[in-house]
């Protein structure tokens, strides 16, 4: 009888779980969908998920400005703790992140509603954790979320600082999460509905892949062939609608926008499936909310049933970029445009003459595919001077592997003459971003100082290398400032009054691959 007794408690304990964590409410909805969850009472409710939770643990990556921390949590039924554990499952990792814009809330309340579905055994998104790994960081501007504003306090866009990575907030997302735990799929969740362009209507839910030809075209392909029809089918079987983000018109639909400075595009070029959300602004909350959950499940629901194409795509990519990395073959796209796309699509719009009525266009193009318009050959490595300790931080807050030279070295490498410095007002405070042109290519016998950094393209970041070390990019550290003292502006302007040849810019390629003595960070 008493182990009867014992047997009895057991299992009434294991099926109370489920109810004890499914019974929990937000803040948000407690208050009937009316006031988003503060971040006191979101770190409260997340502890007690994780309270009655099995399968999640919660954790820390990082401090706001402010001095807000910066939640992370993973749902696995293994319980990994690290990246390396959950590698070695062989089970799709997927990256669910959102509220880079702090009065972008509503998909953050439909994370915290998911948390406890994955944490509640026996729910039905728990089962999910047979066959994906999840990890989830709801709120990653707690700071412009507690203003209410798009911003953080200090007027910085979280969204345009994935290259730069000047915030904490963003060093520490991308230095933590996105490329330590290197998920094969990553979630930028936002609302607003691309409101510039009528607010999103018809469609609850916008989405988009990497649309830079920093990238590789495979993951684009793979989330337009794959993942967005069955995103598509799953909120049309729930009783909502999805398309591209951004708008269409009556001649074409318009996507893209390439800014690596942005989540999904640096996602790409970092060898991450990134996927960007974006709810409607139109409708109320309880449908965003209520369409943004359904989303989200659906985005789980294809890692689970898609686990080899996803991580088969995804491997491939970083697979591809260490080999030409490693042989320094193909070229890095350092200008581009968006054209339209290898598939024609069908979509409805608002009749700008009659806003009740909407307007079906079919077979018509979609224009969001980037198309290199200069290109520079792919280096084995490159090498910045000494003095470059800003950029190479910068490069270490990536997770990029830099090493130092050991010993002054002699070797052919090509260099960067200058013809032009202008700058300009950016993103983020950044008033004097740095644009530069190339004169041309020079090869040279060139004296490396001991004590230079040289960056290799053949690692899973190479993409990102050469993205944040050609100078000509739209988003390289001579642009951000994180290499502006070393350019020789002063050279420049008396070049430009006849004195002296047109000075080269900090830094080499290295072109070939090549045995150097250096010593790793």
């Amino acid at each position: 009888m008493h182990l009867r007794f014992l047997l009895v408690l057991l299992v009434s304990s294991f099926l109370a779980v489920p109810s004890q964590a499914q019974n929990l409410e937000t803040s948000f909805e407690s208050s009937g969908m009316e006031e988003f969850t503060p971040h006191g009472e979101m770190a409260a409710y997340l502890t007690d998920v994780q309270a009655v939770a099995r399968d999640m643990s919660l954790g820390i990556y990082g401090e706001s400005r402010e001095g807000r921390e910066l939640f992370y949590a993973v749902f696995s039924r293994s319980g990994v703790e690290t990246p390396a554990e959950a590698h070695a499952t062989g089970k799709p990792v997927v990256l669910l992140g959102a509220s880079a814009h702090g009065h972008n809330f509503k998909l953050r309340e439909s994370l915290l509603i998911m948390a406890r579905e994955l944490g509640a055994p026996g729910a039905e998104l728990n089962r999910l954790l047979d066959d994906v790994i999840v990890i989830m960081a709801p709120s990653k501007n707690p700071d412009g979320l507690a203003q209410g504003t798009r911003f953080t306090p200090g007027g910085a866009d979280l969204n345009r600082d994935y290259v730069a990575l000047n915030e904490p907030e963003m060093a520490a997302y991308v230095g933590e999460l996105v490329n330590s735990w290197h998920p094969h799929l990553v979630l930028d969740g936002h609302d607003g509905g691309a409101q510039q362009y009528g607010g999103a209507y018809p469609y609850n839910l916008l989405y988009q892949a990497p649309a830079t030809a920093a990238a590789d075209p495979a993951l684009t392909r793979f989330a337009d062939e794959s993942i967005f029809p069955f995103l598509s089918d799953y909120l049309e079987d729930a009783g909502y609608s999805a398309f591209y983000w951004a708008y269409g018109e009556e001649d074409a639909y318009y996507g893209g926008g390439s800014g690596v400075r942005m989540g999904r595009n640096y996602g790409g070029v970092a060898n991450k499936l990134s996927v960007l959300f974006e709810l409607a602004a139109w409708h109320d909350r309880e449908t965003a909310i209520s369409s943004g959950s359904t989303a989200l499940e659906a985005i789980l629901r294809f890692a689970s049933r898609h686990a080899d194409e996803l991580i088969g795509t995804v491997s491939e990519a970083r697979r591809a970029t260490v080999l030409m990395g490693k042989e320094a073959e193909g070229r890095i796209p350092v200008q581009e445009q968006a054209v339209a796309d290898d598939f024609r699509v069908t979509y409805e719009i608002q009749d700008p003459d009659n806003p009740d009525q909407l307007i079906r266009v079919t077979d018509a193009p979609i224009i969001k595919k980037p198309e290199a318009t200069g290109e520079r050959d792919r280096p084995w490595a490159y090498v910045l001077p000494p003095q470059a300790e800003r950029a190479v931080a910068t490069l270490q807050r990536h997770n990029i592997t830099v090493e130092r030279l050991a010993d002054q070295t002699t070797i052919d490498a090509l260099r960067y003459q200058m013809g032009g410095v202008n700058f300009e007002e950016g993103a983020n405070h950044n008033e004097g971003a740095l644009r530069l042109a190339v004169e041309r290519e020079v090869e040279e016998q060139a004296e490396l100082p001991k004590g230079a950094y040289l960056v290799r393209t053949g690692q899973v970041l190479g993409r990102l290398v050469s993205h944040l070390l050609e100078p000509e990019t739209d988003d390289n550290l001579f642009y951000w400032n994180h290499m502006t003292p070393l350019v020789p502006v002063g050279a420049w302007e008396l070049h430009q009054q006849g004195e002296g040849g047109a000075p080269y810019l900090p830094l080499w390629k290295i072109m070939t691959p090549t045995e150097i003595p250096t010593i790793r960070l």
